[in-house]
């Protein structure tokens, strides 16, 4: 990838990352039935984007 379609995809990737983390903390969140799983879900699913980001844009610098 070159120029914006690599910004673009780890844009993606980093807001993808970010919603599925939140959502799969709510969802532990209902099955628990406690209250901070959302957050730590959302924290970690930030973490995970932001370094898959990174690759991307790392790799797409690369090329």
């Amino acid at each position: 990838m070159k120029g914006a379609a690599g910004i673009i995809a780890a844009g993606s990737a980093f807001a993808g990352a970010a919603v599925g983390g939140l959502l799969i903390g709510i969802v532990a969140d209902h099955a628990r039935h406690t209250e901070y799983l959302a957050a730590a879900g959302l924290f970690a699913g930030v973490a995970l984007g932001g370094y898959a980001a990174f690759r991307l844009l790392v790799q797409t610098n690369m090329s």
